[in-house]
């Protein structure tokens, strides 16, 4: 009885790895929240060097963005595509919490703007 006893205790403890493993590494690093703003030509240009020492440029936002719910958070990203991000775009922004990060961006149509965000930014 107790060879049963201590085999389920011992699958249910390896089971249980991964599962806290991603419980307390993988959310909170990398869970993020989706946040919508309005791209115009708003962008800061700088020129920096690679490890290479050859120049290159790199486009920096800071905007107001809005989550569904159309609560505001100011996030800094950059273009990452090595030009500025077309003007006159919807973009859902992924940012992590924690990290204080964004994780990434897309571009999004208007219609896919949830409709609280998409009051915060006309207004």
């Amino acid at each position: 009885m107790s060879k049963k006893i201590w085999s389920v205790l011992i699958v249910g403890i390896i089971l249980l790895i991964p599962f806290l493993g991603y419980e307390l590494w993988y959310v909170p690093n990398y869970a993020s929240e989706d946040y919508y703003t309005f791209v115009g030509d708003s962008y800061q240009e700088v020129i920096e060097k690679d490890d290479s020492g050859n120049d290159y440029r790199a486009y920096y936002y800071r905007q107001k963005s809005y989550d569904k719910d159309g609560n505001e958070k100011l996030l800094k990203f950059n273009s990452a595509i090595g030009r500025p991000i077309k003007p006159d775009n919807f973009i859902k922004v992924t940012y992590n919490k924690k990290r204080d990060l964004v994780l990434s961006w897309e571009k999004v149509q208007k219609n896919e703007v949830p409709t609280k965000s998409l009051d915060a930014l006309d207004e």
